[in-house]
């Protein structure tokens, strides 16, 4: 007698195909992480050389290393993915579940969801979150520390370079020609006053805090990526489940995208400018025509641009001067 074997268990087609846009949202989380890795002896990525700071020429001295700039990359990809809503998701999905509020059956995702609520004490909370990024990136999201503010110049630095990296290849129409020492100038001197204005801003406690919200933000993406919780909520991908929860929450979500494709494009440029910091002094050429970081300037333009728009029509962010949002953490003041 022929020995019969049973089919394998039918498994909904959502749950067997991986998503473009969660695809894409791995990727960046897999490259943040590498970045962390790079910035931290662990990694054994840099060399004692890259551990020596820079100093960059400027009003004041500014003194930055590639370890750190590399920190804060990936800290810029959580700080345009804070809107985006994937830690706020979790931590409410998780808050429903663990006090009764949904009963539903989460599957695979059940155990993910108990173990976020019992850390829930040991994250960075959303407050500390946005007033780190605040005093690295000036972010308009979240509260200000007390003790340090703003970087309220960072969102002007990181335009100028953007600009000048986007005419680079440009000819004509008033632009700067590509390739020429007034093109190089431009994106130096940008590279420069970029550099300056993080170096300003952060320490060498960034890569240490760059490792929590990564790892913060992989573990939201295993819960929210599941795909038991695409099934339970009929969402394409992550951001139909982030849209979802928000929906069960009564919380007003923005449009994810532009928040995500800037982040991305933020985190590959200060990567780019980590790896060009020791050529800021030379003056040799710093980027060449058709150079990829080009491509990653216009993408960050396009996606800031999409966000202001957007924010023209969304209710006006909490004030950084309520003092029940206010308040300095021990976590934001390691950006000191």
């Amino acid at each position: 007698m022929t020995a019969q074997i049973a089919p394998p268990p039918r498994v909904p087609l959502a749950g067997r195909i991986a998503p473009v846009a969660d695809a894409a949202l791995a990727w960046a989380l897999a490259a943040g992480d590498r970045l962390v890795e790079r910035a931290t002896a662990a990694g054994l990525a840099f060399t004692l050389e890259e551990l020596d700071a820079i100093d960059i020429p400027d009003a004041t001295s500014a003194r930055i290393n590639r370890a750190q700039l590399r920190s804060l990359a990936s800290i810029y990809l959580a700080a345009d993915l804070e809107p985006a809503g994937i830690i706020a998701a979790a931590e409410q999905l998780a808050s429903l579940s663990a006090t009764g509020g949904l009963p539903l059956d989460f599957g695979g995702a059940a155990p993910l969801l108990e173990q976020w609520w019992r850390g829930r004490h040991e994250r960075m909370s959303s407050d500390e979150r946005n007033a780190f990024f605040a005093r690295l990136f000036g972010t308009s999201g979240g509260p200000a520390s007390a003790d340090g503010g703003r970087n309220q110049r960072f969102e002007d630095r990181m335009l100028e370079l953007c600009e000048a990296l986007a005419q680079f290849d440009q000819a004509g129409g008033g632009a700067v020609p590509a390739g020429t020492t007034m093109g190089q100038a431009r994106v130096r001197n940008a590279g420069r006053a970029l550099a300056q204005n993080l170096g300003d801003s952060s320490t060498g406690m960034a890569a240490f805090v760059a490792g929590e919200v990564i790892a913060t933000l992989k573990d939201a993406f295993a819960i929210l990526g599941h795909a038991d919780l695409r099934g339970v909520f009929h969402a394409r991908d992550v951001w139909g489940v982030v849209q979802a929860v928000m929906r069960l929450s009564h919380t007003e979500q923005s449009d994810p995208q532009p928040f995500v494709r800037r982040g991305k494009a933020g985190m590959l440029l200060l990567a780019w400018l980590a790896d060009a910091l020791d050529k800021l002094l030379g003056a040799g050429p710093l980027v060449e025509p058709g150079d990829p970081v080009i491509g990653t300037a216009i993408d960050w333009l396009q996606a800031t641009l999409s966000i202001g728009e957007g924010a023209g029509q969304a209710a006006a962010p909490p004030s950084a001067a309520d003092p029940a949002r206010s308040a300095a953490s021990v976590w934001s003041s390691l950006a000191q």
